[in-house]
Parts: structure tokens; C-alpha cells; sequence
């Protein structure tokens, strides 16, 4: 996969990266969030007392109406989050194996590398361990950071940058969820959205979107082969 030669100035000065967490920095075929998405449901289902079909209607509902299934439940159900998040990621990590090639990306990719996901911190840092991955990274943001305001809102979006002093102009954040990139983009971060095979990308108006992958390492192995990174580092 090539990059538009009128984009590659773009990359040329990136050196804060920042990675959605799932479906992005793990590959979707694994079916790592299917699970926990299950497990939301059945919360729902456990806190509110429904069956199973009436509960996967609200999470779909919550999930369109406030982004979140958690944001909906404290919302309109006055739910303390900490429960829910412990519960939907009770999962097995153990199909998430040591990634080698990864952990040698993330090596040659200079400048710093932060996660910024809707889930808990306990849970990003189980994936990164899983994939051995935890060490090339300096911070997680996670959904208590962004005070249970979940992407794509600005001000988690600016807490985030705000935490970690990014500087927006040397920044690019990958993601899986188009939508989640405009925010970032109006502040002047480079955009990679990270295509996968669910139906995230509704989207009818991308032009927020710098840069598209179906293949997140092989992407990156691109800007490391053809050295279209500064050397300075």
C-alpha cells in the first residue's frame, strides 16, 4: 500500500503518535471486542432487569445516542461506572499473543507513543501486555481521564492533548472510527483512519480523514522503509 505523494509532507515531522486502542491496535479478525461487546450486553440485561434482546436494543441505542452504552447508563440510569467497566472487560486476552513485528514497528517509529481509548486504562494495558507491546508506549487515556466523555468530544480530546502536552502540528492519531477522527483533525492532528471489516464508517463527508489502511503495521512499515520519517532521532 503506497501513500499520495501530496501527503507524504505530512508524515514527515510526526513524532507523537497516538493509537486508538481496540480493533486498531489489535488486528478485528481476532474478535478480541465482539467479547467485550457481549459482555455490555449482558450488564445491561443484569442491570436493568431485561432479557437479553430488549438489552441489546438500549446498548445500540446508548452507542448511537451518547457514543457509549456507559454514557447512557449513567445518564438515564444514574449507574456508577466503575462496575461496568470491570464486567464488559472481563475477557479472555489469551488470543491476543506477543506481536514481534509490532513491538519492532513501534521500536523504529520515533518520537512518543500514547494510547487514547473509550475503555479503562486496566484494559488497554492487558491488551499491550498480551501483545508485549506495553513498553513502547507512555501513556494511556482512558474513559475516567476523559471524565466519561467518550470520543469524538473535543474536550476529551483537548484534556487529552492537554495531559500529555502533545503538540498538535507534529501529531497523527490512528483509529478505527472515522468519526472519532474529526475533532482531531480541526485541532490540527494528522488523521489515519484504520479500515476494518465492521460498519463504523457511515460517514458520507471524510475530508477529515488525512490517510486510510486496511493494515495499520504494514502502513507504518511503509514511513519507516522509505524514510519518510526525520533521522533526528
Amino acid at each position: 500500500m503506497t501513500l499520495k505523494k501530496q501527503l507524504i509532507k505530512k508524515i514527515n515531522n510526526v513524532n507523537f503518535w497516538i493509537f486508538d486502542l481496540d480493533n486498531t491496535i489489535y488486528n478485528s479478525n481476532l474478535k478480541l471486542f465482539p467479547q467485550v461487546q457481549k459482555r455490555i450486553g449482558k450488564f445491561v440485561s443484569n442491570y436493568l432487569d431485561i432479557n437479553i434482546t430488549e438489552a441489546e436494543k438500549i446498548q445500540k441505542k446508548f452507542f448511537f445516542k451518547y457514543k457509549s452504552t456507559l454514557k447512557g447508563l449513567m445518564n438515564e440510569h444514574n449507574m456508577k461506572p466503575d462496575k461496568f467497566l470491570d464486567f464488559v472487560h472481563d475477557i479472555d486476552y489469551s488470543i491476543l499473543k506477543p506481536d514481534k513485528e509490532f513491538d519492532f514497528l513501534l521500536d523504529q517509529l520515533p518520537g512518543k507513543k500514547y494510547i487514547y481509548t473509550n475503555g479503562s486504562t486496566k484494559h488497554a494495558i492487558n491488551v499491550l501486555e498480551h501483545m508485549n507491546i506495553s513498553n513502547h508506549f507512555l501513556g494511556v487515556f482512558d474513559i475516567k481521564d476523559a471524565n466519561f466523555e467518550p470520543k469524538p468530544d473535543m474536550d476529551s480530546m483537548k484534556s487529552f492533548i492537554n495531559k500529555f502536552s502533545i503538540n498538535v502540528e507534529n501529531a497523527l492519531m490512528a483509529e478505527d472510527m472515522a468519526i472519532n477522527l474529526e475533532p482531531p483533525h480541526k485541532l490540527g492532528i494528522k488523521t489515519l483512519l484504520v479500515q476494518t471489516e465492521y460498519n463504523w464508517n457511515k460517514e458520507k463527508n471524510l475530508d477529515f480523514i488525512d490517510f486510510k489502511t486496511d493494515d495499520l503495521q504494514g502502513w507504518l512499515r511503509n514511513i519507516i522503509k522509505i524514510n519518510l520519517i526525520n533521522n533526528k532521532y
